[in-house]
């Protein structure tokens, strides 16, 4: 037996369609499992809709019509019957006819859709992507005590260290393992082409640097690097100069950590929990409570330049970026540009990849901070009786060339500083505050084209390190 009529849903929605025997029956449906009424056929069918929800089929049941499975029980004809019978369909047939209008519906015979529609079960679980207002500009190329680099002739500036390093936790030691900001698109990791472009004043300026002795800072006016994690206790660093920020939060300070004894006081933390370096310039104190002139931050997968200018180094470069490490000199290679400072650093704003500058000189034999230099590609090294360490120093300034970072007391590039990387630097480097590089020929250095200089304006840019 069969009827047409409206099909209560589960859901307690309507559908219409031809009910057949058991379909209203089956394991789950209202009527089953207790729901239904007791000692009745599967065969049920309904006479008038039902748009209630199945909490109501008890109310319902007298639109029910019990048929047994052997005949259909007669009925008394009457006018009141005949016209029920006349009316009754019809009804079903417009109600039909209008649900799927209702319903928004592509067409009248397509069936109801009683599903949830997926995109209103999107849960968003990202916040909303804001944009924070420009910072104003500092004042920090005006001030006479912004970071650079001490004017003494007896001593060369800080470096910057770009080793993850292999120690660290709460100890913090780390003698260093790759460079960090060498990276796709970093200047670190620029391999410079046997034809790049020489700038046409090249010669000029590599005369003038021939006066200077080119040293290597190793136990001071350098950087010490340490190296924390996700264990390492965190505090809150002042910052006590004005220059748009007064403290970094959350900096993890190892146990050990301490500044460079000279004046700049240069520390940097690698954090390897985070992907974080913090870079402070005139750091005071340690892991009972750090306090700097200045600081930053920026994550290890940038390409280690304060946007805005504002690193502790003259040049807007993390302190962290192309120093030498002793893992480079244990393996031989360095794969990064190096730092270096120099006393004749031009005056007015830097020239890229720098974004700061602290030159004061004049004169056309003064080199813009962000100045890249190389040793002629066609010099054979090999040839020069270089020892370990300077050929593994030379070939990395031959292959991928040293980038001005600050103004200094002398010609000098940095390595990490050995405070920090206890007895890994035994063995290959000599006992000395300062290295000397002179069998290195400086007087075949190449100056690579220069860009204009741009705006010497500095900034604090937040990021997701710093937290500004």
């Amino acid at each position: 037996m069969s009827a047409t009529g409206l099909v209560v849903d589960r859901s307690g929605g309507v559908r219409a369609g031809i009910l057949r025997p058991r379909e209203l029956c089956v394991p789950g449906h209202p009527f089953r499992d207790g729901g239904g009424v007791r000692g009745w056929d599967p065969g049920l069918w309904f006479e008038k809709p039902t748009l209630g929800p199945t909490a109501s089929i008890r109310k319902d049941l007298h639109t029910v019509t019990r048929h047994r499975r052997s005949a259909v029980r007669p009925r008394r004809r009457s006018t009141g019957r005949l016209l029920l019978a006349v009316a009754v369909p019809a009804l079903v047939a417009l109600v039909a006819s209008l649900l799927p209008i209702v319903l928004n519906a592509p067409d009248s015979n397509a069936p109801l859709d009683t599903s949830p529609d997926p995109a209103a079960l999107v849960v968003e679980t990202s916040p909303p992507v804001t944009t924070a207002p420009p910072q104003p500009p500092s004042s920090v190329e005006n001030s006479p005590t912004a970071p650079r680099r001490s004017s003494s002739s007896s001593s060369p500036s800080s470096p910057s260290t770009g080793s993850r390093g292999t120690g660290g936790g709460s100890t913090g030691a780390g003698s260093g393992s790759s460079a960090l900001f060498a990276g796709p698109g970093s200047p670190w990791g620029q391999v410079l082409a046997a034809g790049a472009a020489v700038d046409p004043n090249s010669a000029g300026y590599v005369s003038a640097m021939q006066g200077e002795k080119f040293l290597m800072s190793f136990k001071q006016w350098t950087v010490p690097v340490y190296y924390a994690d996700a264990s390492t206790p965190r505090q809150t660093v002042r910052l006590t100069e004005d220059w748009g920020a007064s403290e970094l939060r959350n900096v993890p300070v190892p146990a050990n950590a301490k500044p460079d004894p000279s004046e700049d006081a240069h520390l940097s933390i690698v954090d390897r929990s985070t992907g974080c370096v913090y870079d402070f310039w005139g750091a005071k104190g340690g892991s009972g409570g750090l306090s700097a002139s200045w600081g930053n931050a920026i994550p290890t997968n940038s390409n280690g330049i304060y946007p805005g200018g504002m690193g502790s180094r003259g040049s807007g470069f993390s302190a962290a970026a192309g120093i030498v490490t002793a893992d480079e000199l244990r393996r031989g290679v360095i794969n990064h540009a190096l730092v270096f400072a120099y006393p004749q650093t031009k005056s007015g704003g830097p020239v890229a990849p720098a974004t700061k500058s602290d030159g004061t000189s004049g004169g056309g034999s003064a080199l813009p901070e962000g100045a890249r230099l190389r040793l002629d590609p066609s010099l054979d090294l090999k040839s020069l009786g270089l020892n370990k360490y300077e050929l593994t120093i030379a070939t990395a300034m031959q292959k991928y060339g040293m980038i001005l970072g600050d103004t200094s007391g002398g010609f000098t590039i940095y390595a990490q500083h050995p405070q920090s990387a206890p007895g890994a630097f035994t063995g290959l480097l000599p006992d000395e505050t300062w290295v000397d590089l002179t069998k290195i020929p400086t007087e075949k250095l190449q100056v690579m084209k220069l860009p204009g200089q741009a705006s010497n304006t500095s900034y604090v840019v937040g990021n997701r390190c710093n937290g500004w």
